[in-house]
C-alpha cells in the first residue's frame, strides 16, 4: 500500500511539473478580429511575445486602400503582465479545441482568433466574434481588453 502512495505522489509531481513546463515554454500569444465585408481597418490584432517582452499592435485593411495604410506599433509589456496573461492560459484545454468553432464571419458577424506559439508547436483557434469558448473565457476576455486598450493608441 505504501508503494502505491509513493507511486501516486511521483505521478502527481510529474503531472504538475510537466503542465507548468509547457506553460513556461509559451513564446507568444496573439489575438485578433477580422470582418470580411468591410472598408477601412477591418483586421486588428495584438501579438504578445516573451522574447523580446513586448506587445505588437496592428490594424490593416482587407485590401490596399490609400486612406487606410497598415499600422504596426510595439508597446512595452512587463514581466508581471506576461505572467498574468500566461496564468489565464490552460494549454491542455486550448490544444484540445478545434481549429474552427462555430461559423466565424458568417453573415459578416466577424471572426475572432487566438494563436499560441510554444517551443514545440503552435495552435490557432478561430471562432465567432464576441463569443465565449468554454475553458478559456478568462483568456479571451483579457485579450479583448488588451486589443481595445492598445488598439485605441495607434
Amino acid at each position: 500500500m505504501q508503494t502505491l502512495w509513493q507511486y501516486l505522489v511521483i505521478v502527481a509531481i510529474f503531472a504538475v511539473a510537466y503542465g507548468d513546463f509547457k506553460t513556461k515554454d509559451v513564446q507568444s500569444i496573439s489575438s485578433g478580429v477580422s470582418f470580411g465585408m468591410c472598408r477601412g481597418y477591418c483586421r486588428q490584432s495584438i501579438n504578445v511575445t516573451s522574447n523580446p517582452l513586448q506587445i505588437m499592435v496592428a490594424k490593416e485593411a482587407n485590401f490596399e486602400q490609400k486612406s487606410y495604410p497598415s499600422i504596426r506599433r510595439p508597446f512595452s509589456f512587463s514581466p508581471n503582465q506576461w505572467k498574468e496573461l500566461i496564468s489565464l492560459l490552460n494549454l491542455n484545454v486550448f490544444e484540445a479545441l478545434g481549429d474552427r468553432i462555430g461559423c466565424p464571419d458568417c453573415a459578416d458577424g466577424g471572426a475572432e482568433w487566438i494563436q499560441v506559439n510554444w517551443t514545440e508547436g503552435s495552435k490557432r483557434v478561430t471562432f465567432e466574434n464576441g463569443r465565449a469558448i468554454k475553458g478559456i473565457e478568462g483568456l479571451i476576455e483579457k485579450l479583448r481588453q488588451m486589443r481595445e486598450e492598445y488598439g485605441t493608441q495607434i
